[in-house]
């Protein structure tokens, strides 16, 4: 699968634009990741963050189980579909590559920075610090959907404190933030 097939499969599948940016924010920091490691197949690690929630929306009760069959059938990665499936579970994504501790560890954090973005005066990304995200992350109401746990566990994975954790998935959203819609309005 190549990265416009998985674009046009998230928009096939995908109706609702702040999902659709929250697809994209985890693909852009994937990538990113994946540069930061050294990474090979760049491409790979960007396709399952755009695809690692892309079932979710027709299928939030199944997901991940209904677009992993999905995406079977399409002949995508194995490498990609084991990423997709371990994000959902801190003990799968533990003992998988690193795009699976990456996706489990980028996932949650992406949407967390995403909703500390929306209450800045600018909606922008560029104007989030990471001492008010680590403020934020103190304060259960805020973005409560959001698993502080799984935030904490992620940065684990990827073997930082949670303040480089949140440093440097915020870099990646804010080298990006004018395509992710993330930018100043």
């Amino acid at each position: 699968m190549t990265l416009a097939e998985a674009e046009s499969l998230l928009e096939e599948w995908v109706t609702a634009p702040s999902l659709r940016r929250h697809c994209r924010c985890v693909a852009s920091a994937l990538r990113h990741e994946a540069t930061r490691q050294g990474a090979e197949n760049l491409q790979e690690w960007e396709i399952a963050g755009l695809l690692h929630d892309f079932d979710y929306e027709s299928h939030p009760d199944q997901h991940p189980a209904p677009g992993l069959a999905h995406l079977a059938e399409l002949g995508v990665s194995p490498f990609i579909r084991q990423a997709i499936a371990a994000h959902v579970s801190v003990e799968v994504a533990r003992q998988g590559s690193a795009l699976d501790r990456a996706l489990f560890a980028c996932d949650e954090l992406c949407g967390f920075l995403t909703a500390v973005a929306a209450v800045r005066p600018s909606k922008s990304i560029l104007e989030v610090e990471p001492a008010s995200v680590m403020k934020k992350l103190k304060t259960p109401a805020f973005a409560a959907a959001v698993s502080r746990e799984d935030v904490a566990a992620g940065a684990e994975l990827m073997g930082r404190t949670l303040e480089q954790h949140v440093t440097l998935t915020l870099e990646a959203l804010r080298a990006d933030a004018v395509p992710l819609g993330l930018g100043p309005s």
